[in-house]
């Protein structure tokens, strides 16, 4: 009979199976990556031997039984560090990976970088055997995903999984639940929302803490990493007297709370860099951060999508300001009845109130030399 119960274990199993499951996480590519996701534990003597740096390396990158999030614009290079990640997983673990993709279509380009990797197996007649090793299904419709993660077939995921990748998870999110928008698009302005778009923008959330929970269930089932790719959303912050910022394509309460670790990815002048703000489930940095990336890891994209490790010395602070005005004022918000601009006309809104005295006064004097000039014209 089916049932919904997990299979019974005894714990002496579980410690032998948790023992012997070989590497516990799933390299990067990029070693600095790697020791920054768990916290750059790594310590500095760990290379003395050759079994502890063997074992330093096992530890490093995704971590298996956890969820992991890269987030980051168009074109950041979000795909290709899941990819690399696929590449290794496949490569040195010699592993399965599968690959959700909610989104564009994986390039025929980044699936040859693997078939053509000289350390793949291969059949008599020198085709390489991958087709078995790499699991790929594009995934239509949000109903869709949430069928093969909430609730998978018997043969998913595949036996001897390591990673599982979820490509561009905001695009279905977006598509199905809409974030609130500021109004309900009748051009009056009046910010007035249907019942329809209360519901959808509320129902969001319920149904990423269901993903959320399914994967770590996945995850912690069948001992794989997941990593899940999402783009980035707009967040304005007048009210705070803050700079508009970029935001992860997905959040909540719940969703922040599955997620064991979070790197951003983004596109510099001088390069493609990628930042942990999120590492061991805890925030490295505030939630509402602007433009603190802490330590940034360069990266570049090679020929067929392998990524490098690239050491590049730079200060984004400088090169991409963020900064919000240092002295940002609480302004009230106007009234119901209150035509704008009616009121509070002392208000500093461009910040010119340093210097209203002293041109206030030169206009007044400007105007009584001109009130005399007239008056010994008329004269």
């Amino acid at each position: 009979p089916k049932t919904d119960r997990l299979a019974t274990q005894s714990a002496a199993d579980a410690l032998q199976r948790l023992s012997g499951a070989g590497i516990s996480s799933i390299s990067t590519g990029v070693k600095d990556l790697d020791n920054a996701l768990i916290g750059g534990k790594q310590s500095a003597n760990a290379n003395a031997n050759a079994n502890a740096n063997a074992n330093a390396n096992a530890h490093a990158g995704f971590e298996r039984g956890k969820v992991a999030e890269i987030w980051g614009p168009a074109g950041s290079g979000k795909t290709a560090l899941a990819s690399q990640a696929a590449r290794e997983a496949i490569i040195k673990d010699g592993g399965k990976v599968a690959w959700l993709d909610c989104a564009t279509l994986l390039s025929m380009a980044r699936m040859n970088a693997i078939r053509a990797h000289p350390h793949t197996s291969r059949d008599q007649s020198g085709k390489p055997l991958v087709d078995d090793s790499f699991h790929y299904q594009s995934i239509a419709t949000l109903s869709h995903l949430l069928a093969w993660i909430v609730h998978p077939p018997p043969s998913f995921p595949p036996h001897a999984t390591t990673l599982l990748v979820l490509d561009d998870v905001n695009s279905l999110v977006d598509l199905d639940y809409p974030r609130l928008p500021l109004n309900n698009g009748n051009g009056n302005g009046n910010g007035n929302r249907t019942e329809q778009q209360k519901w959808q923008a509320g129902r969001r959330y319920a149904i990423l803490a269901s993903l959320i929970k399914a994967l770590n269930k996945l995850a912690a089932v069948h001992n794989l990493a997941v990593i899940v790719t999402t783009g980035c959303s707009s967040r304005m912050r007048t009210d705070e007297g803050l700079m508009a910022a970029i935001a992860p394509g997905v959040g909540g309460a719940e969703w922040e709370n599955g997620i064991w670790s979070r790197t951003v990815v983004f596109q510099d002048f001088n390069g493609r860099f990628a930042g942990v703000q999120k590492c061991q489930g805890r925030n490295l940095m505030p939630l509402d951060a602007v433009g603190d990336v802490r330590n940034p890891i360069g990266f570049e994209i090679a020929e067929r999508g392998l990524v490098k490790e690239r050491h590049v010395e730079v200060d984004l602070t400088s090169s991409s300001p963020t900064a919000g005005p240092q002295a940002a004022k609480n302004v009230r918000k106007r009234a119901y009845e209150e035509i704008a601009d009616s009121e509070d006309e002392d208000l500093d809104e461009y910040g010119w109130a340093e210097n209203d005295e002293e041109v206030l006064a030169a206009e007044s004097l400007a105007n009584k030399q001109s009130e005399n000039g007239q008056a010994d014209g008329a004269t």
